[in-house]
This record gives C-alpha cells, structure tokens and sequence, in this order.
C-alpha cells in the first residue's frame, strides 16, 4: 500500500522568490563561493615565504658559509686572543727605535688540563721544564682551572723549554707564540717612544677591543698612537676535532717619526754628563725645525729605561721610578712650567718696538739698578737690579746680547724718559703668542703657561699690582711661567720670520714597508703679531749675542747663531734654573733649541754647554772618506 508524504511548512521559512532576494543582502545564511582574490593572496604568499627560506638559506650555507661555520666552530672549540705585534715605530731616517721579539708562553685548556691532574708522571716532567714545584704547579692548575677556560701557565718559555713541552705533549697544555717590545735605546728615547704595560680593568671596561693578554701604550708615541701600532688579534682554537687551529694575527701599522735618533742621542748624552759633572739630576733639550715645526729631538732628565717596563718591574725599579722625588716619568719638555728668566727679553722687545715705545736706538746710561717709591707709602722705595753691574750706555741690542734687565724693566712697566708697556699689554700680547695656550704636540701630559694680570692678583691673592710686578714679568720672572715646548716655538718663528707651527713627533702613519699611508704637514698655529721689521731686527740683535754678548762660545761654529741666555731665580740666593735659546744658520734656520737645566746653585753656564755640544755634532762637516791604498803592482 502506497505511503503518503507530508511536507509542512512553518511560516519562518522564506518562499523560494524570497532566498533569491536575500543572497545579495550582507545579512545572507546562505554558503557562498570563495573569491579568486583569497587563493591568488595565498599563492603568492607562499612563494615570497618559500623564496626567502631559500635566499636566507643560500645566505648562510653558501655566501656567509666560512662565517657561520666559524661561529659553530667557536661554540665547540675553546679560543684564545693572540696578541697582534705592534707596529714599529722609526726614526726620521727610517732606522727602527723598537723591535717585536718573538717568545712563547704556555696555556692550559681547563676541561682538558684537568685530567692532568691526576697524572703523577706527567705533572713531575712539567714541573721539571718550568723548574717549578710539583705541587705548587698543581694547586695553580687547580685553582685556575675553576676560575677561566683558559689561562697562562708560564710566559717567554726558552728554546728547551719548548722542545720539553711539545716532546711530553702533557693533556690541556699548549705552546702558543707571542711578542715582545723591545726597545733599541731605551732611556734616551723614553719620553719620546714611551712603553708598553698590561691592560687594566678600567682600559678593558673603557674598549672592547682588549682581551685581558694585552699590552697598552701608556706614554709618549706608544700612547698617542695606540689605535694605529695596536692592529688585529688573532685565535688559536683548541677542541678536541681541532688540536690547535690559528687564525693570525694582523700587526698595527707603523709610526715614522720627525725624530733624528743620532741628534736625540747626542742631546741626551751631552745633558746627562752637564748634569752629572754638576751634580743635578733635573733638565730638558728641545730642538725644532723652525720652518716646520718639526721635533728633531726632546730629553727629559731624568730619564727611564722603557725596556724595564716590557720585562716586569722589579721592586727597586718600581720604586726608582714611582718613589722617586725627580719624577722620571715627568716629561719636563711638554708638561713642566718655568719661569723663562731672560729668554723672553727679545719679545719683550719685539712689544716695545711695536708698540713705539722704544727704537733700535732708544738708550739708557748703565745697567747697574733703577729705584722706584711705593705709591701706597711715601717714603719707602724698590731697588731693581741687574744681574751684574754694566755701565756704559745700552740700546737694545746691547741689553738683549748682555741681558739687561734694567733696559728691559723700562720697556715693560716704564722708567725714566721710557713710557713703559704696562701689564695690560704685555698680557695682550704673551696670549696673542700663545704663551698661556695648548700648541698641541703629538706627546699626551701637554701644559700651558699662565700670564698673571691685576685681575688674577686681586682675585687670588687680594693684592694690587704694583709696578715692580710688571718689572719681573718684563724679565720672566715673578708668576709668569711657560713651558719649555712654547719657548723653543716662539723663538723658532723669530728665526723663521713670524709663523708658529703646531711641534710635531710623527712624520707619518707608514704601512709594514715603511711606505707612507698619511703624512702629517706643516700647520700654523699662530703668528707673531709684529711688523717684519721688528721681527728682523730682534734676529739680528740675537746674533749679537753671540758676536759680543753672553754666548760668545758659538763663535766658533761654522754657522752663525741667534741666541738668548737666560736665569730664573727659584730660591732667592740658593738655586736658579738655566735656560739656553738658539737658532742657526742665521740666514735659512735648519734648527732652532732650547735647553734647562733646574737646581743650579749659580749661573754656570750649563745649559750653554749642552746647546753648544748639540749645535756643534749638527753642523759638524761631514767625514771625509779615507781612500783606500791603491794596490801593489
């Protein structure tokens, strides 16, 4: 019997026309085709992924392929930065002043060494080699072995030594190669080259460029150029798929200085004997190229033995050189200040021209004294002397080839018929040439001079200025102090004709076959702020110095020579520092110096024998060769 079917519909549902109408409405219940657009977004989202796993991919396995697997051998091996050889540092001619001497040291790999400790035999035959105690060397495997992956168990290991070492092949230790700084002359370079010491907590927290197996320049060039001599590390790898791998190091650069190491050994030579036949131990020489401003040589007394430094102090070195009251690491050149005394008469008398307040002709009877009244109490007076009693009548060549201090108290603060400088210009014109001012040297520890004022003395002190401190600065004196460096510059550009050049040690940066890769040039720095004429003739009353004055012992030099003596009091009646100033040939200077002597009990004429034996061996004609006896028939 057939079945009947019944269909109800309920009035919620839609009516065929009606699903039509409500398939475009957004509120639709209805399963719709996706759009082209999704699968097109989702290709193409596939590709870019897939394409770039492939490029990073080829990035790292095949272009940066030695990079990574560096990295992978670096986290299976244990490294160790070999310290790079410094680059050399040579004097103007291009002869080496340091050397880098091979040695070799022995390191322990700890998870390797440890098993060493367990090893009697082998223990007994390294503690022989290093001629150390078994158990001492035992307890330091120890303890280091806890403390670092690697460490240094001896250092400069000697040739049997190193046989010994690789012959027993003892677990964990290694011989690796080093260098050490050696220095040709080590004393009479020391102020100039500098050294080399260890690193120290603060150098590898300021540079992530050290390991703690490193050496730092801690003075003179070694320091200034410490980023050019230092160059690259290298790695030795040890593991256990990797006896010793060695990656090399890469050596610094070199430096080529303006130094002339036969002239530097000569000013140190001739101012270690002055000193020592008169039993001082405190001075300093600077020489120059007036037209450059090249140093050709500096010494600072006393010295130290930069070789001392590199091997390891002992302890009576480390007290003759930190303990010492003379302060040998002092570089009295380029950080010492001294009254210049007399030398700074001939720009005193370059300001007196100038400023009209004098002529070449302006003269005053004797140089014995002159007395002044104290403008705050009638009555009372000052005597200012000469350093010795000359009569007769003065211009100023005579007073700056005989040092006449009296013509020179006219000049500044003003006597007689002579109108005087006065202070504020005499401070003018010291600042104008750079007397209280850095010059810049290539040598770290520079000083500045300082040019006292009324306002300085008011402030400071509480005191007016008087006339009679405007008298001692006129002769060097009183609170008036400069450097060494800054006098021998201001009277290399008398010599030269005005110009003042920043001094300069290094020549060039040079490459490991001496071939320049920067070469410093000339810079000035400043100008003397007088007429040509004015500087000519301050040159020419030097050379009188000479001619008729107080270095008369030039003469005999086959150039002529400009110069200027000088004294500065430091214990009234006691001790006086001599200085010495010098320029030759007078017509084309080639050198211009300065040379101090400190502590003298009395005007001995120190620093004038230094400059004389330094000028002397620099102009010396060169040898002439010896022929050969010619052959017998």
């Amino acid at each position: 019997m057939a079945k009947n079917y019944h269909i109800n519909i309920s009035d919620d549902w839609v009516a065929p026309e009606e699903t039509l109408l409500d398939a475009g409405s957004e509120f639709s219940n209805l399963e719709q085709p996706i759009q082209g657009t999704a699968f097109s977004l989702a290709f193409w989202g596939v590709t870019v992924l897939f394409a770039v796993v492939v490029a990073v991919s080829g990035w790292m396995g095949v272009i940066h392929f030695d990079y990574f697997a560096g990295l992978a051998f670096q986290n299976r091996s244990v490294n160790f930065l070999v310290p790079p050889p410094r680059g050399l540092i040579f004097d103007t001619t291009g002869l080496p002043l340091v050397q880098n001497i091979p040695s070799f040291d022995l390191v322990a790999v700890s998870k390797e060494a440890k098993t060493l400790l367990d090893d009697d035999a082998a223990l007994t035959s390294v503690a022989q080699t290093l001629q150390e105690d078994k158990e001492q060397l035992k307890n330091d495997l120890g303890e280091q072995s806890q403390a670092a992956s690697i460490f240094f168990v001896a250092h400069d290991l000697t040739k049997d030594q190193i046989l010994a070492v690789e012959y027993q092949h003892p677990a964990g230790l290694y011989v690796i190669p080093d260098v050490k700084r050696s220095y040709v002359d080590g004393p009479s370079l020391a102020h100039v080259v500098g050294y080399v010491g260890k690193v120290t907590k603060d150098d590898l927290a300021a540079d992530s460029y050290y390991a703690p197996t490193d050496t730092i320049g801690r003075l003179g060039i070694e320091s200034q150029y410490e980023d050019v001599l230092r160059g690259e590390h290298g790695r030795i790898f040890f593991g256990a798929d990797a006896d010793t791998l060695n990656l090399d190091a890469q050596a610094g650069r070199g430096v080529q200085l303006n130094i002339d190491a036969s002239l530097q050994k000569t000013a140190y030579d001739q101012l270690r004997a002055v000193l020592a036949s008169a039993g001082l131990t405190r001075g300093a020489v600077i020489v120059q190229n007036p037209q450059t401003g090249a140093v050709l040589a500096l010494v600072s007394f006393p010295s130290f033995d930069s070789n001392n430094f590199a091997d390891g102090l002992s302890q009576a070195q480390y007290k003759s050189i930190f303990e010492n009251s003379d302060r040998p690491l002092f570089n009295r050149v380029v950080s010492g200040l001294y009254n210049p005394g007399s030398t700074i008469k001939p720009l005193m008398g370059m300001m007196g021209l100038q400023e009209g307040v004098i002529t070449p002709t302006t003269t005053i009877q004797d140089c014995i004294s002159i007395t002044i009244p104290n403008p705050f109490t009638p009555g009372v007076q000052y005597t200012f002397k000469n350093w010795r009693a000359d009569t007769g009548p003065f211009n100023l060549r005579r007073a700056i080839a005989n040092s006449c201090n009296v013509f020179f108290f006219s000049v500044g603060g003003g006597f007689g018929s002579i109108r005087g400088l006065g202070i504020e210009k005499i401070d003018s014109y010291l600042k104008a040439t750079l007397a209280d001012s850095d010059l810049g040297i290539d040598l770290g520890g520079e000083e500045h001079g300082f040019v006292p004022t009324p306002q300085w003395k008011e402030s400071e002190r509480h005191e007016n200025w008087y006339q009679g401190d405007t008298y001692n600065v006129s002769i060097g004196q009183g609170d008036l102090i400069v450097t060494p460096l800054w006098l021998n510059t201001y009277i290399s550009a008398i010599a030269n004709g005005g110009t003042l050049y920043k001094p300069e040690v290094a020549k060039a940066i040079v490459d490991n076959n001496k071939n320049p890769i920067q070469t410093f040039e000339p810079q000035q720095i400043g100008s003397l702020p007088f007429d040509g004429s004015v500087i000519s003739e301050i040159k020419s009353d030097m050379q009188e110095t000479v001619l008729s004055g107080t270095a008369q012992t030039f003469k005999d030099l086959p150039v002529t020579v400009g110069a200027k003596t000088g004294t500065a009091e430091v214990v009234k009646g006691r001790s006086i520092n001599s200085l010495f100033t010098a320029f030759a040939p007078m017509d084309n200077p080639q050198i211009a110096l300065t040379v101090l002597v400190e502590g003298s009990a009395s005007n001995q004429g120190l620093a004038i024998q230094v400059a004389h034996a330094i000028m002397k061996q620099y102009f010396a004609p060169p040898a002439t060769p010896t022929p050969s006896p010619s052959p017998a028939p």
